[in-house]
């Protein structure tokens, strides 16, 4: 879990939130992947601001994302930003 999710309290929010997002299921993959989530499938309860970028885990924010899609789409964002971060303390300004 990303430190941002850490301090988010994301865990025991999601709690709260995964049974009404299930009880809506089929839902579109918030990942964009362009497939619903039906039931029986794995799924996680995916930000559409990612929490990286200031996303706060609440209902108005959250919705269903293929387990693989929503590690996928925080794998591009972690190294996004690592490639930011990195940029930065070599003096490199972006674009």
């Amino acid at each position: 879990m990303s430190r941002h999710h850490i301090a988010s309290d994301h865990a025991t929010k999601t709690r709260a939130i995964r049974p009404v997002l299930a009880a809506q299921l089929p839902l579109p993959c918030v990942e964009g992947c362009g497939r619903l989530v039906v039931p029986g499938e794995k799924w996680h309860v995916a930000h559409i601001v990612p929490a990286a970028l200031g996303g706060r885990t609440t209902l108005d924010n959250v919705g269903v994302a293929h387990a693989h899609c929503n590690h996928s789409a925080g794998a591009r964002l972690g190294n996004a930003i690592t490639a930011r971060e990195r940029a930065a303390a070599n003096g490199i300004r972006a674009w």
